[in-house]
């Protein structure tokens, strides 16, 4: 069985025909992707509370499929959900960066996933603007979390 063919399954299992959805995979040397096109209002059951469901049909699809998969790294995306998350996380870092270089008052992130926090981390670090902050993570699994600050005047002069 291929991923896709294990994916049309799942989708007919909970009831789409072939009519209310669509699958494509992407492939490169290092990535595979599969991105499911579903009604909006079934998305929900691949998606779950805060992508939850969605984390883990794309890692047991990565354990079932390993052999398949070999070393790639495999995504699995509904309805363009982890875009949208990505641009609302991106929003949300930009306006916490403004309140912290305006106020001085550090802001800590409850858990992010590792992926949001190395989105938070590139956001600051590829804007100019915000080359007076610093993100830190801290802590352990689930206990992990980031805090935006301002950088110390040593940490400025390391720049």
């Amino acid at each position: 069985m291929t991923i896709k063919e294990y994916l049309i399954k799942l989708c007919k299992h909970v009831g789409l025909t072939e009519e209310q959805f669509s699958i494509e995979l992407e492939e490169t040397d290092e990535i595979t992707s599969a991105k499911l096109v579903l009604p909006e209002e079934e998305s929900g059951l691949f998606i779950g509370y805060h992508g939850e469901t969605l984390q883990a049909l794309q890692r047991l699809i990565r354990v079932s499929f390993f052999d398949q998969l070999e070393k790639k790294i495999f995504k699995l995306n509904v309805n363009d959900y982890r875009e949208q998350q990505e641009e609302q996380l991106r929003e949300k870092v930009i306006n916490i960066a403004q309140k912290v270089l305006e106020t001085g008052e550090a802001y800590t992130f409850s858990f992010l996933p590792a992926h949001d926090r190395f989105l938070v981390h590139t956001i600051l670090s590829s804007r100019e603007n915000f080359s007076g902050l610093i993100s830190e993570s801290a802590g352990e699994g689930r206990d992990r979390y980031l805090t935006i600050r301002l950088k110390t005047q040593d940490e400025q002069a390391k720049k």
